[in-house]
C-alpha cells in the first residue's frame, strides 16, 4: 500500500523511520491536531452523548432475539451479555470470549457488534453531521479516488459495479474522512478497511468506525505521511519473529524479504488485501475486541503456519507467495486462525519495551541518516562542481584541439612560408647579380651620354655667348635707331610747326 504513491521500508534491514515523538511534525503537535479534530464531536467538555449506542444496543438485542430462535448452537445468552455490557465481559470474561470470538462474532451481527465493541454511535449525531457536511466539499485527489475504487474489490458484487451504491458509498467515506483528517489526506490502504465496514454498516456508520479505529485503535500512524506507528509495528514484528520463529527469521534475513515487502500490506489494510474475506472479518472482530496489536499475532500465525512452505523458497518466490498463496492454509479454517493467533503470548510490557528501543534505534538511525543526508547533499554539491569542471575541461579540450589544429596548420604554413623565404631569397639573389650586371652596363653608356652632354653643352654655351653678343649689338643698334628716331620726330615737329605758320600766314595773306 502507498501513501499517495509513497512506500514504507521498516526497521529490519530497510531505514527505520522516526517515531512520532521525534519526526518534524512531532507527536505533541500531531495530537493536538487530532484532538481539535476530535473535539468537534463533544457537545461540552467530559460530556457524550451516549443516546444512539444506546439504542443501537437495543436494536441489536431485538436482532438477537430473532436469530435465537433460528441458530440454536449459538450461545446467545453470551453475546447478550457482551451487547448488554461489553467492556465488562471482557475485562472479566476474557477466556470465554476469547472462546467465542474464535468461533467468530454470529455474521448476521457482525457490524452491530463492531460498532458497539468500538462505541462508535457515541457522539455519533455530531460525527454523522460532519459527515454530510464534508461530502459537499471537494478532494484534489477525487479523481485518483474514483480511479482507486473500482480496483479495492474487483470481484464483489457489492462493489463491482462501476458507479453503484458500494462504489459510490466507498468513494464518500474516504473522500470524507481526508478532508476530515488533511493531515492523513487520502492513502490507498484505506479502501480495504473501509470496504469491509461498508460490508456489515451503513456509509455513515463506517465513517463513524473509522474515526475510532484512526483514534482509538491508533490506525491513524499506519496513514501519516511518516508512517510512524506502522514503521513501528515492523519493528516488532520483526523483533517477535526472530524471538518466535527464529529458523524462518534467519531464512527470510538471508534471502534479503524484509517484513515491509509483505507485512506492511497486511498492517496497513488489516488483511484485507488479497486474503479471504472470511479470515479478514475474524482479524477484524478481534482488533475491535483486544486492540490494533492483535494483528502481530495474525502475522506471527500465518508464518508459522506456512514456516515449511517458506523455508523451501527463495527471494522472487517468497515474495509471490507472501502475497496471496500464504492465506491458502486458513482458507477453509478460520477458526484456527484465530487459535493460532492467540496462541501466541505477547504481553503488552514487552511490546511497549519493543517499542522504546525502536524509538532509540530510530533516533539513532535519524542521526546517521542527518549525517547521511548531509554528505549527500555536499555529495550532489561536489557531482555538480564535478560536472561544471568536466563541462570546463571539454570547452578546453576542444579549445586545445582547436589550437593544436591551429600550431599544426600554422607550422604548415611556416614551413610553407620558408620554402617561399629561399626561393624569393635566391630570387633576390639572382635579381641582385644582374643589377649589377646592368647597373655596370648602364654606368659605362652613362658616362659616354655624360661626355657627348659635355660637349654638346660647351657648344651651346658657345653658341649662347656669341648670340648674347650679337644681341648686345642689336641692343646698340635699337638704342641708336630710338635716338635717331627721336631727332626724326622732334624734326618733324618742327617741320609741322613751320608748315602750320605758313598756312596761318597764307591764309592771313589771302583775307587781305
Amino acid at each position: 500500500m502507498k501513501k499517495q504513491e509513497s512506500n514504507s521500508s521498516n526497521s529490519s534491514g530497510g531505514s527505520i523511520k522516526l517515531p512520532s515523538n521525534l519526526v518534524e511534525d512531532n507527536n505533541t503537535t500531531q495530537a493536538t491536531y487530532y484532538d481539535k479534530l476530535l473535539a468537534k464531536f463533544t457537545t461540552r467538555k467530559g460530556h457524550h452523548d451516549l443516546t444512539k449506542q444506546t439504542l443501537l444496543k437495543e436494536e441489536t438485542n431485538n436482532n438477537l432475539k430473532i436469530l435465537k430462535d433460528q441458530q440454536e448452537s449459538i450461545d446467545w445468552e453470551f453475546w447478550t451479555s457482551v451487547i448488554s455490557d461489553f467492556d465488562r465481559v471482557n475485562r472479566t470474561e476474557r477466556t470465554k470470549f476469547r472462546s467465542h470470538l474464535s468461533f467468530g462474532v454470529p455474521p448476521q451481527l457482525r457490524g452491530k457488534l463492531w460498532r458497539i465493541f468500538s462505541n462508535s454511535e457515541t457522539d455519533s449525531d455530531l460525527v454523522e453531521n460532519e459527515y454530510r457536511e464534508l461530502l459537499d466539499k471537494t478532494s484534489s485527489h477525487e479523481k485518483l479516488m474514483r480511479r482507486d475504487v473500482s480496483r479495492a474489490f474487483p470481484n464483489l458484487e457489492f462493489f463491482k459495479e462501476k458507479d453503484g451504491e458500494g462504489q459510490e458509498m466507498l468513494f464518500n467515506v474516504i473522500k470524507a474522512y481526508s478532508l476530515f483528517d488533511q493531515h492523513v489526506g487520502y492513502c490507498q490502504g484505506l479502501h480495504f478497511i473501509v470496504g469491509c465496514l461498508l460490508l456489515h454498516m451503513p456509509d455513515e456508520a463506517a465513517f463513524c468506525v473509522l474515526v475510532k479505529l484512526m483514534s482509538h485503535y491508533g490506525l491513524r500512524g499506519h496513514f501519516t505521511p511518516q508512517m510512524e506507528t506502522l514503521h513501528e509495528r515492523m519493528y516488532q514484528f520483526n523483533q517477535l519473529l526472530q524471538t518466535h520463529l527464529p529458523q524462518v527469521h534467519w531464512h527470510l534475513d538471508a534471502q534479503g524479504v524484509l517484513p515491509s515487502m509483505y507485512a506492511s500490506q497486511w498492517f496497513m489494510t488489516l488483511f484485507a488485501y488479497r486474503c479471504p474475506l472470511e479470515l479478514v472479518y475474524r482479524v477484524f472482530d478481534l482488533l475491535f475486541v483486544e486492540g490494533s496489536n492483535i494483528i502481530l499475532n495474525f502475522a506471527l500465525a500465518l508464518i508459522k503456519k506456512n514456516q515449511q512452505t517458506i523455508l523451501s523458497l527463495e527471494f522472487e518466490s517468497l515474495l509471490d507467495f507472501f502475497s496471496s498463496g500464504i492465506f491458502d492454509a486458513y482458507k477453509d479454517n478460520a477458526y484456527a486462525f484465530v487459535e493460532d493467533a492467540y496462541s501466541f503470548d505477547i504481553p503488552s510490557r514487552l511490546l511497549t519495551k519493543l517499542s522504546k528501543q525502536y524509538q532509540i534505534e530510530a533516533v539513532k538511525e535519524a542521526k546517521i541518516r542527518s549525517i547521511e543526508d548531509g554528505v549527500k547533499r555536499e555529495n550532489i554539491k561536489l557531482q555538480e562542481q564535478l560536472k561544471k569542471l568536466r563541462q570546463s575541461y571539454k570547452i578546453l579540450e576542444m579549445d586545445h584541439r582547436e589550437v593544436a589544429q591551429q600550431v599544426i596548420h600554422s607550422k604548415v604554413s611556416m614551413a610553407s612560408l620558408d620554402t617561399e623565404n629561399q626561393q624569393l631569397k635566391h630570387e633576390l639573389s639572382v635579381m641582385k647579380a644582374e643589377m649589377e650586371k646592368l647597373k655596370s652596363s648602364v654606368s659605362h653608356e652613362h658616362q659616354e651620354q655624360f661626355e657627348e652632354l659635355v660637349k654638346r653643352n660647351a657648344q651651346l654655351i658657345e653658341t649662347n655667348t656669341t648670340l648674347e653678343d650679337k644681341l648686345s649689338e642689336l641692343e646698340s643698334e635699337l638704342i641708336e635707331m630710338k635716338l635717331k628716331y627721336a631727332e626724326s620726330e622732334n624734326g618733324y615737329d618742327v617741320m609741322k610747326q613751320m608748315l602750320s605758320e605758313v598756312q596761318k600766314q597764307n591764309k592771313s595773306l589771302n583775307k587781305q
